[in-house]
């Protein structure tokens, strides 16, 4: 018994006779007859009771025609299944982030994406950039974003908007100023117990340098959670991206915009060169493109 016997099948029932089944199928009616003979040949059962000129199916009939149209309806939905696959609005798409771009850019394209394309599901990594392109690099995830510069030979890549650095103050530090004043200048950090993210470490250096000091690193990190609660615990001041801003719900920090120099950093949404991604990616990274560049990504 083939899926040909099984629509042959059904056809014959829904017409109501062997002869207006063939008719509906532009077949001739003897053929038709021999094969459902044929099929209850090899079935070892008879399916219809003979005589009559309309179809009437036997008890071993009518369990046929159940699960002949179960099996026919789960292959149809297997192919409706496999082209909604194929147009991406199905699937599992795996996604690496650095902690901070994953708690605030990521959410706001993923609630985009579903309103569209409501079948995908996600599976989310977080960790330091190094971490996520290790991910991508074998494969465990399609799609990273992650900061700093990235080979433009072995990954492709939509630019997100560059982001500033804050320093993130507890209300009882030293350099927290009560007053309006939303920024903190980059010469006001010397002497101040600075937590980083390790990253961050030849940049702060350099402009040290330029400013005549020595940027006094109390820790260094390779994920801005630790740092912003040692803030919290006013163990120093902590150096984060402004997307890091409330990664940490707390009363005790306030956030200035570092100036003069304005510090920022590249961020970039990647993935592999020469890769198969699935249609969801596709379409994912295609709406990472719109927000992008219609500056949707930024905090207003």
């Amino acid at each position: 018994m083939d899926i040909k016997d099984m629509k042959y099948f059904l056809a014959v029932i829904e017409a109501g006779s062997i002869n207006a089944a063939a008719k509906r199928l532009h077949i001739a009616q003897p053929p038709l007859s021999r094969q459902m003979k044929q099929l209850e040949e090899n079935l070892g059962i008879k399916l219809f009771e003979r005589g009559n000129r309309k179809v009437k199916l036997t008890e071993a009939g009518r369990l046929m025609q159940d699960r002949a149209e179960q099996f026919l309806g789960q292959i149809e939905n297997t192919i409706r299944e496999m082209r909604e696959f194929d147009a991406g609005s199905r699937g599992t798409i795996a996604i690496g982030t650095v902690t901070s771009s994953g708690a605030t850019i990521l959410p706001r394209v993923v609630r985009v994406f579903r309103d569209s394309f409501p079948g995908v599901r996600f599976q989310l990594w977080e960790g330091e950039t190094n971490r996520i392109i290790e991910l991508l690099n074998r494969g465990a995830i399609e799609i990273g974003i992650a900061r700093f510069s990235i080979d433009s030979e072995l990954y492709e890549s939509i630019k997100l908007p560059n982001e500033p650095l804050v320093a993130a103050l507890h209300i009882n530090c030293a350099a927290y100023e009560k007053n309006d004043k939303e920024f903190i200048e980059f010469s006001e950090l010397a002497g101040k117990p600075l937590l980083i993210h390790r990253k961050y470490e030849a940049m702060i250096i350099e402009h040290g340098e330029q400013y005549g000091f020595t940027p006094e690193f109390v820790c260094m990190s390779d994920d801005v959670m630790p740092i912003l609660a040692w803030a919290d615990a006013d163990i120093g001041i902590a150096i984060v991206p402004r997307t890091a801003i409330g990664l940490i719900p707390s009363a005790n920090l306030v956030y200035k915009t570092i100036t003069n120099p304005y510090l920022e950093l590249t961020s970039n949404v990647i993935w592999l060169r020469n890769r198969y991604l699935s249609a969801a990616a596709h379409n994912f990274l295609q709406l990472f493109t719109t927000l992008s560049s219609k500056s949707l990504l930024v905090d207003k």
